[in-house]
């Protein structure tokens, strides 16, 4: 992936979405694995499973990734024995979720319906949703709650995670910090040929609302078309949380003790953390 710095000014990106009509991971979602190949996903199942082990989740445990998408991680982790769901508000990400479960059933016929390998995802709100059954542990990976815009979604998140949580259960998130977005995405290009599609993806901070906005540009071709090439957009919008937002939501939504850690680490979180995860309990009652 090519990195260009450059000086953005907002005025210049109204002709970017002016007069069309722009959703996130549409075409996106058809490519994102290939877009996303660099992330060192074994990585961080291994630091999540410390995490859940740290937690007491047990093994076969019932476990719900929230913000799914193509569903790499929740893949992983049915492999690793637990009860997987994945869910997810983008249809499409979730199309490509369920087209590589089932390519890998082609190639793994042993797995079975239910158990190890088996994930069943579900198209709902992280805002609100409900699971047929307490789960033993929420995750959430991928700056997916970065998603969420305004305190009060935050809240129904948290809200919506202690209800369908086990009495003991754990919510592990992760979020993007605003060091991140400020010092290494705001003002930069990504652009990328890869063959049949390229992208130029520019980075907007607000500092005033702490919504970092991704704006995507897509070229790419449709299979069976002769030179014919589509383009699709698409505009993508993160929220930054600060610890006291994140703090008063978790507690609004009943839970009572949290730990907060520097991303892939035990350590507290420094000034330059680029990214921090979070783990909240849910009380025995």
């Amino acid at each position: 992936m090519k990195v260009l710095r450059i000086k953005v000014l907002r005025e210049s990106w109204k002709y970017f979405h002016e007069g069309v009509k722009m959703s996130e991971y549409r075409f996106f979602a058809t490519v994102y694995d290939r877009m996303m190949s660099d992330i060192p996903y074994d990585d961080w199942e291994q630091y999540i499973l410390q995490l859940l082990y740290r937690g007491g989740v047990p093994p076969q445990a019932c476990i719900t990734e929230l913000g799914c998408g193509t569903g790499i991680m929740t893949r992983k982790l049915a492999e690793a024995g637990f009860r997987m769901t994945g869910i997810d508000l983008s249809l499409d990400m979730l199309r490509v979720a369920e087209k590589s479960e089932a390519d890998e059933r082609i190639l793994l016929p042993d797995k079975s319906e239910e158990g190890s390998g088996a994930v069943r995802y579900l198209c709902m709100d992280m805002r609100d949703f409900s699971i047929d059954q307490k789960q033993d542990a929420i995750i959430s990976i991928a700056d997916s709650v970065n998603y969420l815009l305004t305190e009060e979604d935050m809240y129904r998140m948290m809200k919506s995670v202690y209800i369908n949580l086990k009495p003991g259960g754990i919510f592990i998130f992760d979020l993007k910090t605003e060091y991140l977005y400020k010092q290494f995405m705001h003002g930069r290009t990504f652009r990328e040929n890869m063959g049949d599609f390229s992208y130029v993806w520019k980075n907007i901070y607000d500092d005033e609302r702490h919504i970092h906005h991704y704006y995507l540009w897509f070229r790419y071709k449709k299979k069976g078309d002769i030179g014919r090439w589509h383009t699709a957009r698409e505009h993508h919008r993160q929220r930054v949380f600060g610890a006291e937002d994140i703090k008063q939501a978790a507690k609004q939504a009943g839970f009572r003790r949290a730990w907060v850690y520097d991303a892939f680490t035990f350590d507290k979180p420094r000034k330059n953390s680029e990214r921090i995860y979070v783990v909240l309990r849910k009380d025995n009652e």
